[in-house]
C-alpha cells in the first residue's frame, strides 16, 4: 500500500509540473472589456515574469501577434522612456492594434505596426508602469537595466521559444534612445542566439552635449524666443554654467543645462492660437505647436492617456492580463522610478553607436516639432560622430549624402539621409511621438526597415481561432490534471488512514484472546490441578 501510494505521489508529481509550471497559455488574454469586434481575432499574451532574484522584482509584458503573414516572423520590442515611463503609452497611443475615441469606445488603428510582426511591450525598469519590486530596490544605472533585460529575455524564451527562430528589432522613443543600444549591445556580446536585426530609436535622448546646446538655437529657429530679448540673456548665462559643466564632465541628466529647457518653456511664445492664456500656461515640449500647463509642459502627454489609465486601472481588465493583484494600479509615468534611475556612473548611449553600427543597421527618427529631444540636436550628433571609417555623412571622395525628399503615398513626408548602415529621417508635422501624429508614415518606415517582401502572398488573416482553442483547451487540461490528482491524492489518504486504523484494531484483538485463553487455562487448573492453597495435614 505503502508502495502504491509513493508511486501515485511521484506520477502526480510530474503531471503537476507540467501543469504547474508556466505555459504560454497562463498568460494568454482573453475578454478584454470594449474591445471592437474587429479585434477578437487578435491573440494576445500579458503578465509577469522575474528579472532576477525574487528581491529584483517582475516585469510586465503585453504581447499582440502578427495580423497578417509576412514573409518571415518577426517581432518589435518596443520600450517607452523617461525613466519611469510605461511602454503601454505605446501600445495604446501609437503603434499597438488599438486606439481610444473615448473612454467607452475602442477601436482598432488601421496603422498599427502589428500587421506584418509580433509586438512585444515591456514596462522596465523593474517599477515602471505594472512592473513591480521593492522600491527601495529600483535600479540607477544603464547596465543593472540591460542585465535585467536580459534575465527577462531567458525567461521569456523558455515560455515562448518561437521568439529564437524570429527577427528582432528593438525600437522605442525619447529616454530609449539610451535603454535600446546597451540592450542591443548586451543581446550582441551575450545572446547570441537571439537573431537581433536592426533599431528604431524616435526622438532620442541620446547625447547630453547636443541636446543641452540645441536648445536656444531650436527656440530662436522656431520663434519660442527672440534675440537680444530679456529672456535670451537670460538663456545666454544658463548657457554658458552648462557648457562649463559640460567641459568638465558629461552626465546623461545635468539639472542646471536642463534649467535652458524649463526657463524656455515657461516663458518662451507660444505659439498655438484660439487658447486662453493664463500664468500657469506654458510651451508644449513635446510638440511646440501646442500649449501646455505648468508645471508638466506637456510631458503628461497626450489626451487620449487619460482614457487609457482610466481602462488599465479597471478591476476586469487587470484580470484579463493577469496583474492579479502584484500591482495595486497602473502609472503611465512612475515619479519614484524616474528619481532613482539618475545613471550617474552610466556613460551617454552615443558612445555605444559606432561600435553596433558596425554589426546592425539603425534607424533615427525625429519630428520636427519635438522641443525635448529636438531633430537639430539629432542632425548634430550624426554629423559629428564617427563611425565605419568616416565621420557624419560622409560617403568618401569628397561626396556627402545628400538630404533627400521621403516619400510615402505620393506625399512628401519628410527628409531622409542615409551612409553606413546608419538612415535618419526628419518627420513633417510631427511631435516627440511620432506614431501618434503620422500613424501610417511610420508604418511606412517600419516595413522600409524590415525590407518587408509585399510580393509574398499577403493579407492573409492568421487563423488565432485555433490557437484560441489550443489555449483554453491546454488551461482547462492544467486545471483537470490538478483536480485529478488532488482528489487521487486525498482518496488515497483516507484509505490509508482507514487501513491504518484498522491495523491498529487488529494488534489490539490477539492480546485480549490471548488474555481470555490464559483465564480459561487457569480455571481448568483449578479444576483438576493441585490446588491453589494447600490443606494442612
Amino acid at each position: 500500500m505503502l508502495f502504491m501510494f509513493v508511486q501515485i505521489i511521484f506520477f502526480c508529481s510530474i503531471f503537476n509540473y507540467y501543469a504547474i509550471s508556466l505555459q504560454a497559455s497562463d498568460f494568454y488574454v482573453q475578454n478584454l472589456p470594449l474591445l471592437p469586434e474587429a479585434a477578437s481575432t487578435i491573440r494576445m499574451h500579458a503578465g509577469y515574469l522575474p528579472v532576477g532574484s525574487k528581491k529584483d522584482g517582475e516585469l510586465f509584458f503585453w504581447h499582440f501577434a502578427n495580423k497578417f503573414k509576412g514573409d518571415k516572423p518577426r517581432t518589435i520590442i518596443w520600450l517607452n522612456g523617461g525613466p519611469g515611463q510605461s511602454s503601454l503609452i505605446g501600445a495604446w497611443t501609437e503603434i499597438g492594434p488599438f486606439r481610444f475615441l473615448d473612454k467607452n469606445t475602442i477601436v482598432t488603428n488601421n496603422d498599427s505596426w502589428h500587421f506584418y510582426a509580433n509586438l512585444l511591450f515591456i514596462d522596465q525598469p523593474v517599477g515602471t508602469g505594472f512592473s513591480y519590486g521593492n522600491r527601495w530596490m529600483f535600479i540607477k544605472e544603464l547596465d543593472v537595466m540591460a542585465e535585467h533585460f536580459l534575465n527577462f529575455l531567458d525567461r521569456y524564451v523558455e515560455i515562448f521559444p518561437d521568439l529564437l527562430e524570429e527577427d528582432i528589432y528593438l525600437a522605442g522613443e525619447s529616454f530609449g534612445g539610451q535603454y535600446i543600444p546597451y540592450i542591443a549591445k548586451a543581446i550582441l556580446e551575450k545572446r547570441p542566439l537571439l537573431k537581433l536585426r536592426g533599431l528604431l530609436i524616435g526622438d532620442g535622448w541620446i547625447d547630453p552635449i547636443s541636446l543641452y546646446n540645441s536648445y536656444l538655437p531650436y527656440a530662436i529657429a522656431n520663434n519660442l524666443v527672440e534675440n537680444n530679448s530679456i529672456l535670451y540673456t537670460n538663456i545666454i548665462r544658463l548657457v554658458t554654467r552648462c557648457q562649463d559643466i559640460l567641459s568638465k564632465h558629461v552626465h546623461i541628466f545635468i539639472s542646471e543645462c536642463y534649467s535652458i529647457l524649463d526657463l524656455i518653456m515657461d516663458n518662451g511664445i507660444i505659439k498655438e492660437q484660439d487658447v486662453e492664456y493664463t500664468e500657469d500656461s506654458c510651451i508644449n515640449v513635446y510638440d511646440i505647436r501646442l500649449s501646455a500647463k505648468k508645471p508638466m509642459c506637456g510631458m503628461n502627454g497626450p489626451s487620449e492617456l487619460e482614457y487609457v489609465s482610466a481602462y488599465l486601472n479597471r478591476p476586469d481588465v487587470m484580470s484579463s492580463i493577469h496583474i492579479n493583484g502584484k500591482k495595486s494600479q497602473w502609472e503611465a509615468f512612475t515619479e519614484m522610478v524616474h528619481d532613482a534611475f539618475q545613471a550617474f556612473n552610466s556613460k551617454p548611449s552615443i558612445h555605444l553607436l559606432p561600435d553596433l553600427l558596425t554589426k546592425i543597421p539603425i534607424v533615427f527618427y525625429n519630428g520636427e516639432y519635438d522641443f525635448i529631444c529636438n531633430h537639430l540636436a539629432a542632425e548634430n550628433m550624426l554629423d559629428n560622430m564617427t563611425w565605419n571609417g568616416a565621420s557624419g555623412f560622409d560617403l568618401g571622395n569628397g561626396k556627402i549624402a545628400s538630404t533627400l525628399s521621403w516619400i510615402v503615398g505620393d506625399e512628401s513626408a519628410g527628409s531622409i539621409r542615409y551612409a553606413r548602415n546608419l538612415t535618419y529621417i526628419l518627420f513633417f508635422n510631427a511631435g516627440h511621438m511620432v506614431p501618434y501624429n503620422q500613424a501610417r508614415r511610420s508604418q511606412a518606415m517600419l516595413h522600409q526597415f524590415i525590407q518587408l517582401n509585399l510580393t509574398y502572398p499577403n493579407n492573409q488573416t492568421i487563423d488565432n481561432n485555433h490557437t484560441k482553442v489550443n489555449e483554453n483547451t491546454h488551461r482547462g487540461l492544467k486545471y483537470i490534471v490538478s483536480i485529478v490528482c488532488i482528489t487521487i491524492v486525498v482518496v488515497i489518504t483516507i484509505i490509508g488512514f482507514l487501513a491504518y486504523k484498522r491495523r491498529k484494531r487488529e494488534r489490539r484483538q490477539p492480546r485480549q484472546r490471548q488474555s481470555m485463553r490464559n483465564i480459561r487455562d487457569n480455571d481448568n487448573n483449578d479444576e483438576s490441578g493441585d490446588p491453589l492453597i494447600k490443606p494442612e495435614e
